[in-house]
């Protein structure tokens, strides 16, 4: 073995390659040796209070790093973090011997980092398959074992590869077999009738949203690839002659004489009876994603409905003989790492690749892949992961829990040496949801779990639900997580406001946010599609570092007597109510009640007090009718209907809240500006800054936050640029125009306006805005970067060009088309 120097230790030589700790996974239960796992770490490390001398300064800087690594891409997952970044967080705080824990586990990377630097680690997880991806991730395995039990289970499964892909070769009439099948699905023409597959079909050059319209062959329509699907139907087959054709790969399409005969073939064996289990739990219902796309509703109803039958037969006969296997755990990693590719998700591509999507979109077009080729390729992948692993592992001390994070009973409290942990993010990520494919295979249930830390409509969980397991989940962590000892919170969002929220509720759980002047963040050098298009997105993953106070940093217990003064208590709440309509103008009075009792109580000064008194001192209510009816939306009466009542700040409120969040606003400004200033000074060839780095900036240096997200108030003080990119006014004029803009408020009223349009609220004549009015709103949409809503203004906000003046006419027009092309380029 090679020699190998560490840091930390000093050992010059590892001459052995660690073990695993026994019993370190139970598969999609509570690990029952977990208390006595940390019983034995205590005996190890006995830790003493009163002598405690930890001492270790916050860790202040961003890592850049790279997912293109063989360790990080042995299994896929959602908002996965590289492990070599993590590494560096687990090295600064903690000490070789020291117990990691990760409660929020994910795919593993921190069990992974904490192992390959000789530490303990626990990883809890409530999802079965984060815990088996994280189980299989961290195992320390050979690569031979690996080659040797992919080697038993292929030659056990050779028949059954045999029976499903081979196939005569329509060159020479010896053996070959199938490596992929591409499917079209097909869509009808609403001219001609006629139900066509998509594939080879050319586009017209015409748009509906942002797919372009496909040429019909028969009569040269436009058909739009969102509509009614009716089936798939095989395009191309690429097959592999094994009996001396030259070259070996073979395309056969439609045009070829032998092309009807695979067909023939292939609905053979669509017919052919299993002999194997293949799991039938059903999609979850809540699923955003089904909710979006209709997904149940073109037919993809349970799991296995998403694999085409000859695909679906192979998988469940590997699978059958996987878990005869004496390597099973290993070899069920290997099969859930590639599964998704196997799948009809998976997307076609000209250049001969392909791609599983990952928000269970089906593309029309798929490429229907061979079982067993994309086993042996991941399979190889993984060894050659597991040899690198192999290699560099340090520790084999790990325990790995399915269990929710809100009950860390098993863990003795002030026995936890770090925490680093990457929580759900709220409704960002879906998780139960999006492992609902793997959780088939492995326990045949893709149902949720009353405990999932998300938001989601379906299972009646809002923000405060998040809230409540948030804080939870994190004062266990801050229970078990020794005194004076830290944990770094990786959390991925836009909003400030969540941001503000998250701190506030680890500071509710007794955590001290380390202070330190520059961020840090974990970049890598790739980027999501939203992340390359959008210019509001967060481009990296912010990691706030809190430190558990010892005894003799905890502050005195806040008390509240209860005769604060009723009047200034009103204030307060009004501000609130004022703060949170002038960002979400429309609300229902629920929804404001909510976040005044989140707020006050986050603060700990909520009182009794009459809410509606105070909601209409501030708003006003306007009153638009819903209509109850099931079945006929032509017949209103048939069930008759009921009122939702929406809340707007009233307009002599609208400018009060404008001049109360001013200062806050302004000051936000001043800084982010000389950001930006500074910034541009370091690169000069960058004719602004963008979003991320402004929002990373925002979070850390901007201690006194307005109310309004970053995002909300940004074009009030700055210019986008045609790149997406933030710039200051470039001259004079540039600088009037926006104070003017902010003097009016128009930020505001815009954005009120829109609500009452998109709500179906009645406006009263006296309280539309004029012709005029709207041109000089698009004109600012259109200088503030706010295309979305300078365009919505244009085409729905009631305007008559008939009443401007030619010289206006032509301006706004402008200023129309050019928020328009920015949305074209944006989605493009």
């Amino acid at each position: 073995m090679a020699k190998k120097y560490d840091s930390q230790t000093h050992y010059l030589f590892q001459d052995e390659t660690p073990e695993m700790q026994d019993g370190y996974y139970s598969g999609e239960k509570p690990n029952p040796n977990l208390h006595g796992f940390i019983e034995q770490h205590i005996k190890e490390c006995p830790y003493d209070l009163q002598n405690d001398n930890y001492d270790v300064p916050p860790f202040d800087k961003p890592i850049e790093t790279t997912k293109a690594t063989a360790i990080y891409n042995m299994h896929t997952y959602w908002s996965k973090k590289p492990h070599d970044a993590i590494r560096q967080y687990i090295r600064h705080y903690t000490k070789p011997g020291d117990l990691v824990l990760d409660t929020f586990c994910g795919s593993g990377g921190t069990a992974v980092a904490a192992l390959m630097e000789g530490r303990k680690a626990v990883a809890i997880d409530l999802d079965p398959s984060a815990t088996h991806i994280t189980a299989g991730s961290v195992a320390i395995i050979s690569p031979e074992t690996v080659r040797k039990a992919i080697e038993q289970v292929l030659l056990k499964t050779a028949d059954i590869a045999r029976n499903l892909y081979e196939i005569q070769c329509p060159h020479c009439f010896g053996r070959a077999r199938i490596l992929s099948v591409t499917w079209s699905e097909r869509f009808l023409c609403d001219k001609c009738l006629n139900v066509v597959p998509v594939w080879g079909l050319p586009g017209t050059g015409k748009n509906r949203g942002k797919s372009e319209l496909k040429e019909c062959p028969h009569c040269g329509n436009g058909i739009y690839v969102g509509d009614k699907r009716y089936g798939y139907v095989p395009v191309q087959f690429h097959l592999e002659c094994m009996s001396g054709c030259r070259p070996k790969r073979i395309c056969v399409e439609q045009d070829d004489p032998s092309f009807e005969e695979l067909v023939r073939k292939n609905k053979h064996v669509q017919n052919l009876e299993f002999s194997f289990w293949y799991p039938t739990a059903e999609f979850p219902d809540g699923l955003e994603t089904i909710k979006r796309k209709q997904f149940k509703q073109i037919g993809f109803t349970t799991i296995d409905t998403i694999f085409t039958s000859r695909n679906l037969h192979a998988l469940a006969g590997l699978w059958d003989t996987i878990n005869h296997s004496p390597a099973k755990d290993i070899l069920r990693f290997v099969f859930t790492s590639f599964l998704l590719n196997a799948s009809k998700l998976y997307r076609f591509r000209e250049d001969g690749g392909g791609q599983p999507t990952g928000n269970y979109y089906v593309p029309p077009i798929n490429r229907e892949l061979n079982v067993f080729d994309a086993f042996v390729r991941k399979a190889t992948d993984i060894e050659q992961a597991k040899s690198i692993y192999f290699n560099g592992v340090k520790s084999g001390k790990v325990m790995i829990s399915t269990e929710s994070a809100l009950d860390l009973s098993a863990i003795p409290s002030n026995s936890v040496d770090y925490i680093f942990t990457d929580p759900p993010y709220g409704n960002t990520y879906q998780y139960r949801e999006l492992n609902a494919v793997w959780n088939g295979w492995l326990i045949n249930d893709a149902s949720p779990h009353p405990e999932d830390m998300v938001v989601n409509e379906y299972q009646g969980k809002d923000e405060i639900e998040w809230g409540k397991m948030f804080l939870q989940s994190f004062r266990e962590c801050a229970r078990v997580l020794k005194p004076g000892r830290c944990l770094s919170l990786c959390f991925h969002h836009t909003s400030s406001e969540m941001w503000t929220i998250v701190q506030d509720m680890m500071s509710e759980c007794g955590f001290l946010v380390e202070d330190i002047k520059t961020a840090t963040s974990i970049g890598t050098g790739q980027r999501s599609y939203y992340q390359r298009v959008l210019n509001n997105t967060v481009q990296r993953d912010l990691v706030i570092n809190f430190r558990k106070p010892k005894p003799s940093e905890l502050p005195a217990a806040t008390i509240i007597i209860g005769n604060e003064d009723k009047a200034t208590f009103s204030e307060k709440v009004q501000r609130i109510i004022s703060d949170y309509l002038g960002v979400n103008p429309g609300s229902t009075k629920d929804r404001i009640y909510d976040e005044v009792v989140s707020r006050m109580v986050r603060s700990g000064q909520m009182e009794a007090h009459d809410f509606d008194q105070v909601l209409q001192m501030v708003a006003e209510e306007v009153k638009t009718p819903v209509m109850k009816n099931l079945f006929d939306q032509k017949e209103p009466d048939l069930f008759g209907s009921h009122e939702i009542s929406r809340w707007y700040l009233k307009e002599t409120d609208l400018a009060v809240a404008d001049a109360a969040e001013n200062a806050l606003e302004d000051a936000a400004a001043e800084n982010l500006g000389a950001f930006i200033k500074g910034f541009l000074s370091k690169h000069a060839g960058d004719e602004g800054v963008h979003y991320s780095d402004l929002f990373q900036h925002f979070i850390y240096a901007v201690k006194d936050k307005p109310r309004r997200h970053l995002v909300e108030f940004l074009p009030d003080y700055f210019y986008k640029t045609d790149q997406g990119t933030w710039r200051l006014p470039d001259s004079e004029e540039e600088e009037l125009a926006k104070r003017e803009a902010r003097v009016k408020g128009l930020g505001r009223r815009v954005k009120r306006y829109i609500a009452q349009l998109e709500q179906g609220v009645f406006i009263p004549e006296q309280e539309r805005p004029s012709d005029a009015t709207l041109a000089e709103w698009i004109r600012h949409c259109k200088r503030a970067g706010l295309y979305e809503q300078g365009k919505y203004l244009y085409e729905k906000g009631g305007l008559n060009l008939d009443n401007l003046t030619d010289e206006v006419m032509a301006s706004v027009e402008e200023d129309y088309q050019v928020c328009a092309r920015m949305l074209a380029r944006a989605s493009g």
